[in-house]
Order: C-alpha cells, then sequence, then structure tokens
C-alpha cells in the first residue's frame, strides 16, 4: 500500500505495477489528486486482500479508479463505494470476442475506455452512455515534437541513409512481432545498393517471452545482418528514434488506443498498423497513415515496400494535426478528473 502525499482523496487498484500505471499515477497527481495505491501481487496477495484493502482505504467515500477490468474492477464491482472502471485496453475487446459476461459493468459509478470500439462493447453490455469517459492514451506533444531530433545511425549499427523499419511493440503472441519479421524479409533489396542508397533495415525494440524465438527467426529468414534487437528502450529515447524511423509498424492483433502509435503518428513518423479497430481509430489509409488486414504478412510487406520508397509527407501531416486534435495528453487528463469527481457525487 502507497499513499503519494500526505492523506489521500482517492484509490487507485491496479493488478501489477508498470509504465501504464506510472502514467495513470502521474495524471492523478497533475489533476490535484493524491491516491492512495493498492498493487494485486505487491500489496495485496489475492483478490480478497486486495478488496479488503480497497474498502478500508476508501472507508471515507473516496472515489476509487481500478484497472485492468478482467483482473482487477471486476472482483471491486459489488464493494459499497464509488467505483470507475479503468479499461487496460484490450479487456473489453478480448471479453467480447470470447463472449464473457460482462453484465457486471453496469454495476459500476463510472468507466474510463479508451477507444470507441470498446465505449460500444460496454454500452453493449449495458452500461449508460452517461456513465462512460472516453479518454483515448494520449502524447505530451511539447516532448514528442514534429520532425524532431535524430539518433545517430552509428549508435543502431545501420548505414548512415538506410531507411529503418521500427517495431516497439512487446515480444508476445498477441503483438505478432514475428509477422514484422516476415513481412520484412519479403522486401526485395535494391538492386543498386550503395553508400546513398542502402537496403531498408528492421530496428526491434522491447522484449518478451518471444525475444530467443524471434532472434532465431531473423536467422532462419536470412535478414539477421539487417536487424537489429535494442531491447527496451527508454521513454527519452523514443523521440530521436521515431524521428530517424522511415515508418513504426505495429502488427497488433488487438488493441484500444497504442499509446506508441500516437507518439509516432505525433513525431511525423509514418505508421503501418494492422486493422483492429483500435488502430483504426486513428489510421485512415493514406490520410493518416496505411493499414492491412491483421495476420496478412504479404499485404504488410506490400506496405513496407511503399512506404520506405517514398516520404508521405501529407499524411504524416495529417497524422499530426489528428494527435493535437484528439490526444494531447494534458487536456485529456482532464477527462479523467471529471469522472471523479462525477463519482464522488453519486456517492
Amino acid at each position: 500500500m502507497t499513499v503519494l502525499g500526505g492523506g489521500h482523496d482517492c484509490v487507485y487498484a491496479t493488478r501489477g505495477w508498470g509504465i501504464h500505471d506510472e502514467r495513470w499515477i502521474s495524471a492523478l497527481l497533475e489533476l490535484g489528486r493524491t491516491p492512495f495505491v493498492v498493487s494485486l501481487g505487491r500489496d495485496a496477495v489475492d483478490v480478497l486482500d486486495l478488496r479488503d484493502q480497497v474498502l478500508d482505504a476508501a472507508s471515507a467515500g473516496q472515489p476509487v479508479l481500478a484497472g485492468p477490468l478482467d483482473t482487477v474492477t471486476e472482483f471491486l464491482a459489488d464493494v459499497d463505494v464509488p467505483l470507475v472502471g479503468l479499461s487496460w485496453g484490450y479487456d473489453l475487446t478480448e471479453a467480447d470476442a470470447n463472449d464473457a459476461d460482462l453484465a457486471w459493468l453496469s454495476r459500476l459509478t463510472g468507466l474510463v475506455v479508451d477507444s470507441g470500439w470498446n465505449r460500444e462493447i460496454a454500452v453493449k453490455a449495458g452500461v449508460r452512455s452517461d456513465d462512460i469517459t472516453y479518454l483515448p492514451w494520449g502524447v505530451d506533444l511539447s516532448v514528442f515534437t514534429f520532425h524532431g531530433p535524430w539518433v545517430d545511425a552509428f549508435e543502431l549499427g545501420v548505414p548512415p541513409h538506410a531507411p529503418l523499419v521500427l517495431s516497439l511493440r512487446a515480444h508476445e503472441p498477441l503483438y505478432r512481432v514475428a509477422d514484422i519479421l516476415h513481412a520484412f524479409s519479403a522486401v526485395p533489396r535494391r538492386l543498386d545498393v550503395h553508400e546513398d542508397y542502402p537496403d531498408p533495415y528492421l530496428i526491434i525494440g522491447h522484449e518478451g517471452s518471444l525475444t530467443d524465438e524471434l532472434r532465431a527467426l531473423s536467422s532462419s529468414l536470412g535478414i539477421q545482418d539487417r536487424v537489429r534487437f535494442l531491447g527496451r528502450v527508454d521513454e527519452r529515447d523514443l523521440v530521436p528514434l521515431l524521428g530517424r524511423a522511415a515508418c513504426y509498424v505495429t502488427a497488433s492483433e488487438v488493441d484500444g488506443t497504442s499509446v506508441t502509435l500516437l507518439q509516432a503518428m505525433a513525431c511525423g513518423t509514418p505508421v503501418i498498423a494492422s486493422s483492429t479497430p483500435g488502430n483504426l481509430d486513428w489510421v485512415v489509409d493514406d490520410v493518416t497513415g496505411y493499414t492491412f488486414p491483421t495476420g496478412d504478412v504479404a499485404a504488410l510487406t506490400e506496405r513496407l515496400v511503399s512506404v520506405t520508397a517514398h516520404y508521405p509527407m501529407a499524411v504524416v501531416e495529417r497524422a499530426r494535426a489528428q494527435v493535437q486534435e484528439r490526444a494531447d495528453w494534458h487536456r485529456n487528463v482532464l477527462r479523467l478528473g471529471d469522472a471523479l469527481s462525477r463519482a464522488e457525487g453519486r456517492s
């Protein structure tokens, strides 16, 4: 259990601890809130212990913000506190795909979702539209600047003028990073390769349970000399990496609103995204980026060939404008404050 500051005026309940938790806590602090944090697995030994700690922390009627929905919020849905569910991108999408019973969602005081598709699922499950707060993950536009600094090619071990295909999703099955390797391997090599016109290189950030398999796959595909595995990338290093990339690719089979997708769009990096409902909220073909059917490696290859050959200035300008309009994090986070205030008003 953690209290950030003296006393607390809300409770934040979560499954573990990671970068998304840090973002939500920063948002609460930015709103002037003082959260009491309870983490399942860190502070609570099981969901019953989590419930007890949340009830104790919210005994004076403080609102509770809890997520992910399927591993945390559902187990708190019947507690007598103002409870705002926090959807973590794909928890609702996966539940809907598996025909899970989501009727319990209607017992929440409020619900925060990050994509239009998740909002539709929640309404179908019986949540009143007025109880849903649409709050897409956003971008700090003062940090993720349009056409900002570039990382030095020497640091990546690639030729100075090589087009870079960038992947930054976790190495787990649902993100389908192997599809990107297969598609990249099918991109034709240049016939006129020389110092000023080198072949494209694939830069793979992050890590996960499939990292060793992905490294082995790059070797079996014969592209290991043009693939670089960076491991986890610190957020402060993202801007120059995105700025240097010819394109950013996500092949995920399920998503809410992808933060890294928005960061790439903010930086002026062309995006190529699988056509999941979450991605289609932001990426419109030939307008703000490029899409391909999830799992369609041949279609992804075609997109890679096209985008690495020509920088689509008009597309990236429209993408940046959309992020400025819809994904300014410091503006969007005010909606979280409104959701908590409504919950307090109904307690």
